[in-house]
């Protein structure tokens, strides 16, 4: 599993709409936006062609400028399974 997290930069104008896009596509999620424009998202995707192509998909999206990967963490399924079961046993 890859999570990234990426900072999105959007038309201020177009910033509804650019959301709504966002929160639409498989595996992403938005987490905050200001309103000059920019949004914090969250990327889950299996592999790293997936994680590549949901980024190009942002960056698609009618109304985003530009969108940087700021952090990157892959982790194993397997270990995943572990760390949820753990913080649930909590």
């Amino acid at each position: 599993m890859n999570i990234s997290g990426i900072v999105v930069r959007a038309r201020p104008d177009r910033l509804d709409q650019v959301r709504a896009r966002l929160e639409a596509l498989e595996g992403v999620e938005v987490h905050a936006a200001n309103e000059e424009g920019k949004l914090v998202v969250t990327v889950e995707a299996e592999g790293e062609r997936q994680l590549a192509d949901r980024v190009v998909g942002i960056e698609s999206v009618p109304g985003v400028l530009a969108a940087s990967l700021v952090y990157h963490q892959h982790e194993d399924d397997e270990k995943l399974d572990e760390i949820v079961e753990q913080e649930a046993e909590q």
